[in-house]
This record gives C-alpha cells, sequence and structure tokens, in this order.
C-alpha cells in the first residue's frame, strides 16, 4: 500500500500535505516529495488538476498543454473553446517531456 492510500486517498492526502506546507515542514525537501508523490499518482490514475502539464495524443500534436480547469467526467479544458479532452485523447506529460516543453515520441 502506498503512501497516498495509507492516508485515506488521494483527497486526503493532499489535504494532509497542503498542512504542512502552512507549517513549513523541518526537512527542505519534504514538500517537493509530497507534490512528486501526489503527481505520479495523478499520472498513474489519469487525474487532472489544473495547472498540470498535458499533451494530445493525436500524432500531430505535439504541444504542451496546460490545463485550464477540470470537468466533473474528468475531463479537462485546455483552451478558450472549452471542449473537453478525456483520455486517451489526452495524458499526462512526462518529466521530460516539460523539461523539453513538448512532445517527444512521434507515434503511440
Amino acid at each position: 500500500m502506498n503512501l497516498i492510500e495509507q492516508l485515506g486517498g488521494y483527497e486526503r492526502a493532499k489535504h494532509e500535505f497542503e498542512m504542512i506546507k502552512e507549517m513549513k515542514p523541518i526537512y527542505p525537501g519534504e514538500i517537493e516529495t509530497n507534490d512528486r508523490l501526489l503527481l505520479e499518482y495523478r499520472r498513474q490514475h489519469n487525474n487532472f488538476e489544473v495547472g498540470n502539464k498535458v499533451i494530445k495524443t493525436h500524432p500531430k500534436n505535439t504541444i504542451l498543454w496546460p490545463v485550464l480547469g477540470v470537468y466533473k467526467n474528468g475531463g479537462v479544458w485546455l483552451d478558450y473553446k472549452g471542449f473537453c479532452w478525456k483520455p486517451p485523447s489526452v495524458r499526462h506529460a512526462t518529466d521530460e517531456e516539460i523539461k523539453a516543453g513538448k512532445r517527444l515520441e512521434v507515434n503511440q
């Protein structure tokens, strides 16, 4: 069982980690570690939050998109048009893609 499950699920863990941020943790790397755990959990479960970087999976799309909003059905809003994008049409960007600022693989 991972830490997020031990804390009672994603929402509970996120709340606990936010409280730790407010208390200014003893260990400097603790906030980054907690944020990384939450991001990895979202990537594994196709959950999105505002600000996450995503990639549209169509081969012609190579742009990195920030999530502007999340719909109740789990889809994401990426631009002013307000279209709802859901997996498998969109996925979380990898760390390497975020660093490069674009989608790296050509075909999936």
